[in-house]
C-alpha cells in the first residue's frame, strides 16, 4: 500500500509551500485535521470529497484550485503516491476519464532532461499519446472534450499549425481544454512544461509506449 508521510504536516504548511494565505490554503489547513499523520490514497480521495462538499455547503469558493489538487499533493509525497493519487483523484473527484498507459516500453531518448529526440517514432503518434495522457486544469474545463484522439487527428493538427509557422518550431499550449505546453523542432519534443502541468516524467512515460518506426516497419514486412 502507498502511503503518504506527513500528511497532516504537509497541508497544515500550505500557505508557507505555496509563500501566500488564500482560500485554497485554508482549505488544506482544515483538511489537515480531517486526517491523520500518515494516509493512504484511498483515505486521502475520501478526504478530499467530503472537505469539498463541506465547503459547498458553507458556500465557499474553491472551483478555482479543485483541479489543482494534484500538484500540491506531488511536492509533498512520493512519485508514486502522488501518481496513483492523480488517476484516483481525476476519475472520483473531477470525472476525468484517465486511460492506463500500456504495459510496453519501446524506450525514450532523453537527450537532455525533459528534451527528448523521437527521431524512430511516428511525430503525429506522439502528439496523439500526450494529448490522451494530460488532463484539463483551471479554466480548461471550459474547452475539456473527453475523446480521445487517434495519430490521424494529430496529424490533421499539425497540418494546420505548419500553416502560420515556417521555422520548423511547433510551440503547443493548450488544446480541447489540456495543458500540452510542449515544443516539437525537428525531431525534437521540449516536455517539461508538459510534465509541469500534468506529471513529473509523464511525458518520457508516454512517448516510450509508442513504437519505434523500425519494429513497425518489420511487422508490416512480415
Amino acid at each position: 500500500m502507498l502511503l503518504f508521510e506527513n500528511a497532516k504536516e504537509s497541508f497544515e504548511a500550505a500557505s508557507s509551500t505555496m509563500n501566500k494565505y488564500n482560500s485554497e490554503s485554508e482549505f488544506y489547513h482544515r483538511l489537515a485535521k480531517m486526517i491523520p499523520d500518515t494516509v493512504d490514497v484511498d483515505t486521502l480521495v475520501l478526504a478530499f470529497k467530503i472537505a469539498f462538499q463541506d465547503a459547498c455547503q458553507k458556500q465557499e469558493e474553491y472551483l478555482s484550485f479543485i483541479s489543482l489538487v494534484p500538484h500540491y499533493v506531488r511536492q509533498c509525497t512520493s512519485w508514486e503516491f502522488a501518481h496513483e493519487f492523480r488517476k484516483k483523484y481525476n476519475a472520483e473527484v473531477l470525472g476525468l476519464t484517465q486511460e492506463e498507459l500500456p504495459d510496453v516500453d519501446y524506450g525514450c531518448n532523453e537527450v537532455e532532461p525533459d528534451v527528448i529526440d523521437i527521431s524512430n517514432k511516428d511525430k503525429n503518434e506522439v502528439l496523439a499519446a500526450l494529448y490522451n495522457a494530460s488532463t484539463p486544469i483551471g479554466k480548461g474545463f471550459m474547452q475539456y472534450n473527453p475523446m480521445p484522439w487517434t495519430k490521424e487527428i494529430a496529424s490533421m493538427y499539425f497540418e494546420q499549425l505548419k500553416q502560420v509557422d515556417n521555422d520548423d518550431v511547433i510551440t503547443l499550449k493548450w488544446v480541447m481544454g489540456r495543458p500540452l505546453n510542449c515544443k516539437f523542432i525537428g525531431d525534437l519534443v521540449y516536455v517539461a512544461g508538459y510534465n509541469n502541468d500534468n506529471e513529473w516524467g509523464l511525458a518520457q512515460l508516454v512517448i516510450s509506449t509508442c513504437p519505434n518506426i523500425e519494429r513497425i516497419k518489420k511487422i508490416n514486412n512480415k
